[in-house]
């Protein structure tokens, strides 16, 4: 952990979620000070419950993993996306920065138009092209504005224990049997929530210059080439059927190219995350018999 983790006390955003419930067991493991609040608890867009909250945990820093993550049902459900991913990052940054606070914001890549070429940097213009995505974009924009003290973090195809996921998804149809169709014409990364959680606490506690980063596990490849990994991984053996996006016809656009430049990371002194082959072989011996889907919705 950083430098001053020792003395941080961290209020936890969306701590029911899949990257909020990796982050407090990460912090246990260290020892450090956390409060957790899952969405049930706080919610982030009402800012009297906020200004409440910060009174009364008295945190040094705020790790936003809340967040609406369902992206399809953000296409039918823009107002509830919106609340979530765009004006509860405004509430904490303001917040934040009236407490004299650091804020750590969790986003994603889908802020960017998923146009093939080189792996996207922090510094290249985004362009969601979905409601979900536009929703993170509207939240990064409020933090960058209204909180001088405050890390963007944008990662990638987040799996791990508690939460619903791609790996989780194909696991739980895999072993009850089920021939498996996936998307092979989308490329781009994924992150172990352990791995994402350890980095952001990192960064929150540490000494890194504020901005924007990208941070995933090491490794791009399309969805179809990671369900032939993950399936692999497991030990287990189904019908596996490549298909197109557009044969997929899910109701919100995914980026065809999704690869993320984490040099800017690399370049703070911390290590990369490692290959995602580890943290995958990692996550399953973790979750070994306990091939359970969850449900996106409001945190992380």
């Amino acid at each position: 952990m950083g430098q001053s983790a020792a003395g941080a006390r961290i209020l936890l955003t969306g701590a029911a979620g899949l990257l909020g419930q990796a982050v407090q067991a990460v912090a246990a493991q260290h020892g450090l000070a956390l409060c957790a609040r899952p969405r049930a608890a706080l919610d982030i867009s009402d800012a009297a419950a906020v200004a409440a909250c910060l009174e009364q945990a008295q945190p040094t820093v705020v790790l936003n993993a809340a967040a609406y993550t369902d992206v399809d049902g953000a296409e039918r459900a823009a107002p509830a996306a919106v609340r979530a991913n765009g004006l509860g990052p405004a509430v904490l940054a303001a917040a934040c920065a009236a407490h004299g606070l650091r804020l750590l914001h969790v986003s994603t890549d889908h802020v960017f138009d998923g146009r093939p070429g080189q792996p996207c940097r922090e510094t290249d213009p985004t362009a969601p092209r979905s409601v979900y995505g536009a929703s993170k974009e509207c939240g990064e924009q409020w933090v960058q504005r209204l909180c001088p003290a405050h890390y963007v973090v944008r990662t990638a195809g987040l799996f791990g224990e508690g939460g619903r996921s791609f790996v989780t998804a194909i696991l739980a149809r895999a072993r009850a049997g089920q021939p498996l169709r996936v998307v092979a014409d989308q490329c781009c990364q994924r992150t172990y929530a352990r791995d994402l959680a350890a980095a952001c606490l990192e960064l929150a506690t540490g000494d890194a210059a504020f901005g924007t980063y990208h941070v995933t596990n090491q490794g791009a490849a399309t969805w179809y080439s990671f369900a032939q990994e993950v399936l692999q991984a497991a030990g287990l053996t189904v019908p596996l059927t490549a298909v197109s996006s557009a044969a997929w016809g899910a109701a919100a656009w995914r980026p065809e190219w999704s690869v993320l430049d984490g040099s800017k990371w690399a370049a703070t002194g911390q290590r990369p995350l490692r290959p995602v082959a580890a943290a995958l072989a990692e996550h399953l011996a973790r979750t070994a018999g306990r091939w359970v889907e969850g449900e996106e919705g409001d945190d992380a």
